[in-house]
C-alpha cells in the first residue's frame, strides 16, 4: 500500500540521513565493510544515457491506495508507445522509466494527470538524487480567466494576470471555445500547498477594479473550505461547515460546452429496409409524392402487355370474347349426379382416356411370360406335324 505523508519527502530524507550519521559515529567498520565497488567513467555515461527518460511521481492524497492499481491506471491513461517500467521508491513515491523522448515528454510535460480524482504530481528525475529529497512543487493545469474586456485583451496584460495564479508556461489568446464562457486559456503551474486562486483583479485607471473569475479544467478533488487539492471539505477538520464557510465550490470548475443539433431528426414512422431509416424510407416518400400528384391509376395501370406464347382472340376459330382467360365450365345434372364438360371449352374431347394399367406382381408376370412361351412352342410343333 502507498500513502501520502504531510511531513513531505525532504523531512523524511533529513531524518534518514541523520539516523545514518548517528549510527556511523558509534560504529567501528571492518575492512570488508569498507571494500568499495568502483563504477568507471564509461559505465557512468552509459547509465546516464539509459536514465534520460526517468520521471518520479507521487499522488497528492492522504488516503491509502494500491501501487499496482496506480500503475495499471496510469499506463491506460498515458497510452505510451512502449509500456514504462514502474516501481515503488518509498512511501507514496514512484519511479517511471520511459523508453523514448516522446513518451517522456507526454508523462512529464502534459497532463494534468489524476488518479481516482487525486492529482498525480510528476517531476523530472536524473536517477542520482535520493527520491525522498525530491521536491514536488505543483501541478500543471489549464486555467481560464473569464470576462477580460476586449480593449484590455492583450498578451502582456493576460500574462500579468496569469502570474497571479502560478508559473505560466503557455497563453492561448484565441482558442476554440470547448468550454462555456468568454475566456483566455493559460497553462499554469499551481502550487498544491496553496489554495486555488478564485479571482484575479484588473485595475484600470479611471474605471476602477474589475474582478475576473478563474476556472480550472479537469480538477475534480479539492476542498470547498480551505481550497487545497487532495481532500474534500468533509475530510477537512471535523467536516462540519456552514454554507457561508464553504468559500470554494463548483463555480471554479469549467463546464463543457454542449453544441446544439443542426440536423433535424427524422420522424419514427419513416421506416426503411432493415431499420428505422434507410433506402426504403426515401422510396416510400417518393410513392406518397406521386399519389399527391393525382396520377391516373385507372387506364395506365392496366395490364396491356401481350406475349407470342399467348393465344390471341383471333386464333380461336371465331371466338372473340375468350381472350387469354381459360376456365372450365361444368354443367351439373343434379338428377343423374353426372358432370358433363362444355364442348365450347378449349381442349374438349369426347374420347374417353384408357384406364391406368393395373399392378401385377413380378412373380405373376414371370409365370404369364413362361405360359406364353410354352403356348408358342406347342403351336409351332403342331404346325410342323401338319406340314408332314
Amino acid at each position: 500500500m502507498a500513502a501520502n505523508s504531510e511531513a513531505g519527502g525532504s523531512s523524511l530524507a533529513k531524518e534518514s540521513d541523520s539516523e545514518i550519521d548517528d549510527l556511523l559515529k558509534h560504529l567501528d567498520l571492518r575492512d570488508d565493510e569498507l571494500d568499495d565497488v568502483v563504477i568507471g567513467a564509461d559505465a557512468v555515461k552509459e547509465f546516464q544515457k539509459e536514465a534520460r527518460w526517468l520521471a518520479i511521481g507521487k499522488v497528492h492524497t492522504k488516503r491509502n491506495f494500491s501501487a499496482e492499481a496506480l500503475f495499471g491506471k496510469m499506463k491506460a491513461i498515458w497510452n505510451l508507445s512502449k509500456d514504462p517500467i514502474c516501481r515503488e521508491a518509498g512511501e507514496n513515491l514512484f519511479v517511471f522509466q520511459m523508453h523514448c523522448l516522446g513518451d517522456w515528454k507526454k508523462v512529464v510535460h502534459q497532463g494534468p494527470w489524476t488518479f481516482r480524482g487525486w492529482a498525480v504530481l510528476i517531476e523530472d528525475y536524473d536517477g542520482r538524487e535520493d527520491p525522498e529529497k525530491i521536491s514536488f512543487g505543483g501541478l500543471f493545469v489549464w486555467a481560464q480567466i473569464h470576462g477580460i474586456p476586449e480593449l484590455y485583451r492583450k498578451v502582456h496584460v493576460v500574462d500579468d494576470l496569469a502570474r497571479r495564479i502560478g508559473k505560466t508556461k503557455e497563453v492561448q489568446m484565441s482558442t476554440k471555445l470547448f468550454y462555456e464562457g468568454n475566456y483566455v486559456r493559460i497553462w499554469v503551474l499551481v502550487e498544491v500547498s496553496n489554495p486555488l486562486i478564485r479571482v484575479v483583479s484588473l485595475n484600470v485607471k479611471g474605471e476602477g477594479k474589475k474582478r475576473l473569475l478563474v476556472k480550472y479544467e479537469k480538477i475534480r478533488f479539492f476542498c470547498k473550505h480551505c481550497g487545497l487539492m487532495g481532500h474534500n471539505h468533509e475530510e477537512c477538520g471535523d467536516g462540519v461547515w456552514t454554507k457561508k464557510e464553504l468559500q470554494y465550490g463548483d463555480f471554479m470548475l469549467a463546464n463543457r460546452r454542449v453544441n446544439p443539433q443542426t440536423v433535424e431528426p427524422r420522424s419514427f414512422n419513416q421506416r426503411g429496409r432493415g431499420g428505422r431509416f434507410g433506402r426504403g424510407a426515401a422510396a416510400e416518400s417518393r410513392k406518397r409524392s406521386s399519389q399527391d400528384a393525382s396520377l391516373d391509376e385507372g387506364d395506365e395501370l392496366l395490364d396491356s402487355a401481350s406475349s407470342p406464347l399467348k393465344t390471341t382472340p383471333m386464333e380461336i376459330s371465331g371466338e372473340s370474347d375468350l381472350g387469354a382467360r381459360k376456365h372450365l365450365n361444368f354443367d351439373t345434372n343434379l338428377e343423374e349426379g353426372l358432370v358433363v364438360a362444355d364442348p365450347t371449352v378449349i381442349g374438349y374431347s369426347e374420347e374417353v382416356p384408357p384406364p391406368p394399367p393395373s399392378y401385377t406382381n413380378p412373380c405373376e408376370r414371370a409365370k404369364i411370360r413362361k405360359t406364353a412361351e410354352n403356348n408358342d412352342l406347342a403351336i409351332s410343333a403342331a404346325s410342323s406335324e401338319e406340314d408332314r
